[in-house]
């Protein structure tokens, strides 16, 4: 005998609607998600899904909120949580709409472990930010982000920016490639649950964001986000299959994001991190911008060879001025993972590529204006991207 369950709401995402529920057997059961979209040809069936991985995907913290009619949500929660029991019950919350009541969840449960738990905060994993003070609980799967007081050579943003640019990722589409980020404010911390090194960080590089107070270390405010393994790290450590189907992913993720009209700007692979699921996700806001703000430009040829010699570019570079053909330096990875990342992606290190998926956005949007002509060069040193 065969049975289907569904929760009576449907679930909207971007372009799509989905059904949600279980399909049943004599002896067993398994989840099942139906997804459906809306053409010139009606309404039809785009996808069913009954993988735990797709579906927690779906459900996942890097996708764009769900917009549902689940009044109490807390029932839709818990039968969700039944198809997918290694998901956390706040990103359950969350990723249905409910932003304050997953902060909450997700504030709770963490309270609760660390109440217990032996190791303490250390520094994430991975290469030291330029912007963010990176910590982590070993035990616990998730990252905290403090903005530095002041930020190293190169960047040149300041702490408004950036915070405007985490706000911006939580209204925008984020196409199941920008990891999703709450906001905290004046949370307080054991002290004794640091190392010193975090500690002496945060308070001679944060010190407008972070304080102590008697026993606690107290942050005016605070990033959390799930924590994900660098994609520079993770490509030195996985078996080598694993690091080419990495790799081949980050080009994908670069894909996705500028048909959601996102530009990463820093594209080093060290802001990029990897899911269980071996999905690559960005995660480093403070230089991310419109496909559609950029200007993609060919680099101009010298016509005397000692430029080329020259540390920094002998023509003229404008803010939003993004050079394609130099994507390649910013993958520090071997020469065979290089080739397997050109035999998929060589087109993003094209301008016509990146010009193509702008004047995309620019002809959906309505807008009569054309992609940004080539700029003609001028001579003046100054980086050719950042």
């Amino acid at each position: 005998m065969l049975r289907l369950d569904f929760l009576p709401a449907v679930f909207y995402q971007s372009a799509r609607a989905y059904l949600i529920g279980k399909v049943f057997w004599d002896s067993r059961e398994a989840p099942l998600v139906i997804s459906l979209r809306h053409d010139d040809a009606g309404i039809a069936v785009d996808q069913i899904m009954m993988s735990v991985d797709d579906i927690s995907i779906l459900f996942g913290f890097t996708r764009s909120y769900f917009f549902a009619d689940l009044e109490p949500v807390g029932g839709a929660v818990y039968f969700i949580n039944s198809l997918l029991p290694h998901k956390p019950i706040d990103e359950l919350y969350t990723v249905l709409g409910r932003v304050r009541q997953g902060k909450t969840e997700r504030y709770r449960q963490f309270s609760n472990h660390l109440a217990t738990c032996r190791d303490r905060f250390v520094h994430a994993p991975g290469d030291r930010g330029l912007v963010m003070i990176c910590f982590t609980l070993p035990s616990y799967d998730l990252v905290f982000k403090v903005i530095r007081d002041r930020f190293g050579f190169p960047k040149n943003t300041s702490r408004h920016e950036v915070m405007e640019k985490y706000q911006f990722v939580f209204k925008h589409d984020r196409a199941g490639r920008l990891i999703d980020t709450q906001e905290f404010s004046d949370i307080g911390f054991p002290l004794d649950k640091f190392e010193q090194p975090v500690i002496d960080e945060l308070l001679a590089e944060a010190a407008e964001s972070a304080r102590i107070e008697g026993d606690q270390v107290v942050l005016k405010h605070i990033y959390v986000e799930r924590r994900l393994r660098p994609l520079n790290l993770f490509v030195r450590e996985a078996p080598r299959e694993a690091a080419e189907a990495a790799v081949i992913d980050y080009g994908q993720a670069l894909r996705d994001l500028a048909h959601a009209n996102i530009f990463p700007g820093d594209l080093l692979i060290k802001n990029f991190g990897v899911t269980r699921h071996g999905r690559c996700i960005f995660y480093d806001y403070d230089e991310l911008c419109l496909v559609t703000d950029c200007n993609f430009r060919e680099l101009p040829e010298s016509p005397f060879e000692e430029d080329e010699m020259r540390p920094n570019p002998w023509f003229h570079v404008n803010a939003n001025d993004v050079f394609p053909e130099e994507f390649m330096r910013f993958l520090a990875i071997d020469e065979g993972l290089k080739q397997v990342f050109m035999a998929r992606h060589a087109d993003l290190l094209t301008v016509e590529f990146w010009r193509g998926v702008q004047q995309q956005h620019l002809t959906a949007q309505g807008s009569e204006r054309r992609v940004p002509p080539h700029v003609q060069p001028r001579p003046r040193a100054r980086p050719a991207f950042s």
